[in-house]
């Protein structure tokens, strides 16, 4: 008996506590109810003291019809996922037939939209000129210029002994009349018969000695050690810290071995042309110390020497530059210290390392190994509006890449960078869509017959379309929040 009553008061205690629970929950509901329409009532009396009505509908707005975790609510970055899908996917059909020995980066911003091997080393060609400028830039800093100049002893109209010719490792020093015989011809030239003029101005009527060409400021080593015979004084070199016309003579249709040499011989003939006498035959060693300067001439700023070099990829200048980085990084003005420096740059920046192998600043080198991580990374970082980006190619309009893209999305809006070797072809680059908003991307295709226009120019085409789809509007109206 005693037990049944003790389950019979438990039982009616756990009703007793649903239903206090039951009503706990159900006052909890009403006072949230409660707390809009206080206030909906609080603000009708108010505006009824003020206009005698209030319609409920003045001041609550309708349910919304989007939901408020729907994506929609965000349209720009459900744009920016929408074309990322559009162009990864165009670009993986591309690739689908790819050599394996090739890859493909691309980065909108600081996104990426695609990748292919990205960290494959592969042989760069001219792309390998994106590092050398971008350090550089970075090391010589955009606004030096080289200064070429003229020492000896002036007595009245003489100078007396030898006139010095002393080189600064301008690489574009040359002549008025050498830029029409190039392919593609330097931009920005320093003409050296501003020196002539400077003599002709100072009154200068003979030289009693020679015309004595100084190169001491680099190395003499004249090419770099991996370069084969096609290559040697016909792509690239002999190199100098004094060259004009790229190491060419009037005189002679073969480069001499001494570069120094071969501008003592053309400035002892511009100043015979010029009406200056000059006695003595052309020579090459070291202007004595103190010898007082008679003139200089002075070249574009570097950051225009680096648009000529990537623009044209001239061979020369990023040689020649790759030696001036050691010089005023390590105080040493060689090949090997200047990739030296690049070789940091790359840690100090934080680049992608893996795979890298450096031979020489131009790409001739076929022991020079990036990828195509780094190459993007590194136009990433410099930024679209940078000098490295300013100096490539347009797209149909100068440069290598003048006969390439002359119609289509990319005429007159894509700076490329190309890379060309014996089964080598590259391709780096900027697609801006907007002043904030730029596509860019690297290409380097290695492997047999890789460097063929049947090849590389249908690659070249699709890519460029597929990413100009990135830059493709969509219509805000349909992604943006109905309300």
């Amino acid at each position: 008996m005693r037990i049944r009553n003790q389950r019979q008061r438990f039982t009616e205690y756990c009703e007793r506590t649903q239903i206090n629970k039951l009503i706990g929950v159900l006052l909890f509901v009403t006072l949230l109810g409660c707390v809009p329409l206080v206030s909906v009532m609080e603000v009708a009396r108010t505006k009824e003291a003020k206009t005698g009505s209030l319609e409920l509908s003045e001041q609550l707005a309708p349910p919304p019809v989007t939901p408020i975790f729907s994506a929609r609510r965000i349209p720009q970055a459900l744009i920016d996922s929408t074309l990322k899908v559009r162009v990864a996917s165009k670009l993986q059909q591309l690739t689908a037939s790819f050599p394996a020995e090739s890859c493909l980066t691309v980065r909108t911003n600081d996104r990426e939209i695609f990748s292919l091997r990205s960290d494959l080393s592969l042989i760069p060609g001219s792309n390998m000129k994106l590092l050398t400028a971008a350090v550089a830039l970075d090391v010589i800093k955009p606004d030096t210029v080289f200064s070429t100049k003229l020492f000896g002893v002036v007595e009245g109209s003489v100078v007396r002994g030898d006139l010095w010719l002393v080189g600064s490792g301008d690489p574009l020093l040359s002549t008025r009349s050498y830029p029409q015989t190039e392919r593609f011809p330097t931009l920005t030239p320093t003409y050296v018969e501003g020196l002539v003029e400077s003599l002709i101005a100072s009154g200068i009527k003979s030289v009693s000695g020679s015309v004595v060409g100084d190169e001491s400021l680099y190395d003499t080593e004249r090419y770099s050690p991996n370069w084969g015979d096609g290559i040697r004084g016909t792509e690239a070199g002999p190199l100098s810290a004094l060259m004009i016309n790229d190491a060419n003579t009037t005189e002679s249709p073969v480069k001499l071995a001494n570069p120094a040499f071969s501008a003592a011989k053309e400035f002892t003939r511009l100043l015979k042309e010029a009406g200056i006498f000059v006695k003595g035959l052309p020579d090459i060693d070291t202007a004595p110390l103190n010898t007082p300067e008679i003139a200089r001439i002075d070249s574009a700023p570097l950051r225009d020497i680096v648009a000529e070099m990537l623009t044209n990829s001239d061979n020369n200048t990023a040689e020649l530059l790759l030696k001036e980085i050691g010089r005023v990084s390590q105080g040493s003005p060689t090949r090997i210290a200047g990739l030296e420096v690049i070789a940091n740059k790359i840690v100090e920046w934080q680049l992608p390392s893996a795979g890298v192998a450096l031979g020489d600043g131009s790409g001739l080198d076929r022991a020079t190994h990036l990828t195509c991580g780094l190459l993007t990374a590194l136009l990433q970082r410099a930024g679209a509006n940078s000098d490295l980006v300013k100096g490539m190619s347009l797209a149909g309009s100068s440069g290598t890449l003048r006969e390439n893209f002359v119609t289509g999305p990319a005429f007159n809006v894509l700076r490329g960078k190309t890379g060309t070797l014996t089964g080598v072809k590259a391709l780096s680059g900027v697609f801006p869509f907007s002043d904030d908003r730029a596509t860019m991307f690297t290409l380097l295709l290695n492997g047999t017959g890789t460097s063929t226009t049947e090849i590389y120019i249908p690659i070249w085409n699709s890519l460029v379309s597929s990413l100009a789809s990135g830059g493709d509007s969509i219509d805000l109206e349909k992604v943006a929040p109905v309300k």
